[in-house]
């Protein structure tokens, strides 16, 4: 691969994996070229690369390896268009690595982002790993944190539809803002 790289190049390569079900080989291009500078760009980083090839081993359950790209990518600090803290704290959570995870999203609700998707990846790390009400404060902050925020509506509407979800799984009788879920999912689900 020759030039500066696309988000359709990393596209393709993302897509390839998810069909051949390689996605340690994916992993593997995405490193190489992480460590390309010639090829990046505005918004092809290395740093994003680098989550890109940590999703990658993870997918394949590789979460040693994910965590290792993830840290990489913290490290490098170029932009990535979510906070790369949180794919290390996914990864940190899905290897059994607790302490370090909540010591890391201890540092990221500090940091109070106005950015919908470092809430909704840190609550649905929670949801998967069974930290339900975790999860819940998580959505729910980040709803009240960016509802303000020079966001799309639909991104503040996924948050408050994770939020549902977790509610429903612990039992909570609706409230307001799952109303607003509701009503969202019937506007985009037909």
């Amino acid at each position: 691969m020759s030039g500066m790289l696309s988000d359709d190049d990393v596209d393709e390569i993302v897509f390839r994996a998810a069909g051949s079900g390689d996605h340690r080989g994916a992993a593997g291009t995405l490193e190489a070229l992480a460590e390309r500078p010639d090829t990046h760009s505005e918004t092809i980083t290395r740093a994003s690369l680098l989550v890109d090839a940590g999703s990658q081993y993870g997918l394949a359950q590789d979460w040693s390896e994910a965590i290792r790209c993830y840290r990489a990518a913290v490290a490098d600090g170029s932009a990535c268009p979510v906070d790369p803290r949180v794919w290390l704290h996914d990864g940190l959570l899905r290897e059994g690595q607790a302490e370090e995870a909540d010591a890391l999203r201890a540092e990221l609700k500090a940091a109070k982002s106005a950015d919908p998707g470092v809430y909704e990846a840190v609550a649905e790390s929670l949801e998967a790993v069974g930290r339900l009400d975790d999860a819940h404060t998580w959505f729910t902050m980040g709803y009240h944190r960016c509802e303000r925020a020079p966001v799309p509506d639909f991104l503040l509407d996924l948050l408050l539809v994770g939020r549902r979800r977790v509610r429903v799984a612990l039992g909570h009788p609706s409230d307001a803002l799952d109303e607003v879920a509701e009503d969202y999912m019937e506007t985009v689900g037909g």
